[in-house]
């Protein structure tokens, strides 16, 4: 499949959020948080529209104020440009297709194990180390997944990491925001990883 029509690859955060919506979520929660993200990254590049709200979480954490916080500082980067056309939007939904079908080679036991070694270092860690984390995760997981080599690279770890980053989410939903800006700043074109 050629997406680089016209020499524009889609916009990763765009390809990323098909990618979820198009993989679906089995925790409801997740699904709520997906779509306020979507929500969140549909608004105009206004930083005035972001609400400052504070919600609990149960272990006493203020997530949504980090969301926030995030969402402020990585919205230029992952504000996606909403598609001129159907025809950039159809690319990005044929990608995000592919990343899913590349991302069914994964066995759900080395998935699970990758995520749960994922959770547990993000929980510890703070945020700035998180891009570390999912990388070694997804490295990991690239050595471990034969049939990958027929793919190109590039795709591969796009999809490992969608799929590694939806599957903590499943676990903790609450981890959508920070991982999204996250992905992002890992699949900036100028960052070598």
């Amino acid at each position: 499949m050629d997406f680089n029509r016209n020499d524009r690859f889609p916009d990763t955060s765009l390809v990323l959020l098909s990618f979820l919506k198009q993989k679906g979520c089995q925790n409801s929660q997740l699904q709520r948080e997906l779509v306020y993200l979507d929500e969140q990254l549909n608004l105009p590049t206004n930083h005035n529209y972001i609400e400052s709200d504070e919600e609990i979480q149960a272990d006493g954490h203020s997530f949504s104020v980090s969301y926030r916080e995030l969402l402020h500082e990585f919205q230029n980067q992952v504000q996606p440009q909403l598609p001129v056309n159907a025809e950039e939007a159809q690319a990005a939904r044929e990608m995000a297709a592919e990343l899913i079908r590349i991302a069914d080679l994964l066995e759900h036991r080395v998935l699970s194990q990758a995520a749960d070694s994922l959770t547990k270092k993000l929980c510890s860690s703070q945020e700035q180390f998180w891009g570390r984390h999912l990388s070694d995760g997804v490295q990991a997981l690239l050595h471990q997944v034969a049939g990958a080599s027929e793919f190109k690279k590039e795709l591969v770890e796009m999809a490992f990491t969608f799929m590694l980053m939806k599957t903590v989410c499943e676990h903790v939903p609450q981890f959508l925001f920070g991982l999204f800006g996250t992905v992002m700043q890992y699949f900036l074109p100028d960052r070598s990883h």
